[in-house]
């Protein structure tokens, strides 16, 4: 399912893209060639995590708080780029359940960079429920892992920096 979300990415940008890896094997960057990534884009890629939640929650822990502060910093110095707030939940509970968890919880991100003074037009929140988990299976190991929020970086044009995945 994620090979499918990062080619739908990659259909939607404006440019050629091309793949690679910045070191982490949860970090999908994609740029028109290598290197060609601005400075400013690349701090804020590298500071994205994922943010992961508790069961049945959207509340924002304390080290997601601060690494959403230093992102908004950056966001708020160069007001080219934009990004995608991406809420996902585990496979407990109803489909429609799920997709309002997963509004909350990219709604709470996406408050939490208001907050620190990020204009609310840039910042675009979506939910997927529990249609793209990260991990298989029926047990807590891969539901911690699928209750998280993901981000998706774009700039000037509307190419596409990168996903946090």
């Amino acid at each position: 399912m994620n090979l499918i979300f990062l080619s739908l990415i990659l259909t939607a940008c404006k440019k050629n893209q091309s793949v690679e890896s910045a070191g982490d094997p949860g970090y999908a960057v994609t740029t028109a060639q290598p290197g060609a990534m601005p400075a400013h884009v690349e701090r804020m890629m590298a500071n994205f995590e994922r943010v992961h939640f508790d069961t049945d929650s959207s509340t924002l822990n304390e080290e997601s708080k601060n690494a959403l502060a230093r992102n908004a910093k950056i966001m708020v110095e160069h007001p080219d780029l934009t990004i995608e707030v991406q809420g996902h939940c585990d496979e407990r509970g109803t489909t429609e359940y799920n997709i309002a968890l997963g509004d909350r919880r990219a709604a709470a991100v996406r408050e939490t960079l208001i907050s620190q003074g990020v204009a609310p037009s840039r910042i675009n929140a979506v939910s997927y429920g529990e249609e793209m988990p990260l991990a298989k299976g029926a047990a807590e190991e891969a539901w911690s892992q699928n209750r998280r929020a993901e981000f998706r970086v774009t700039w000037d044009d509307g190419a596409v920096a990168g996903t946090v995945q």
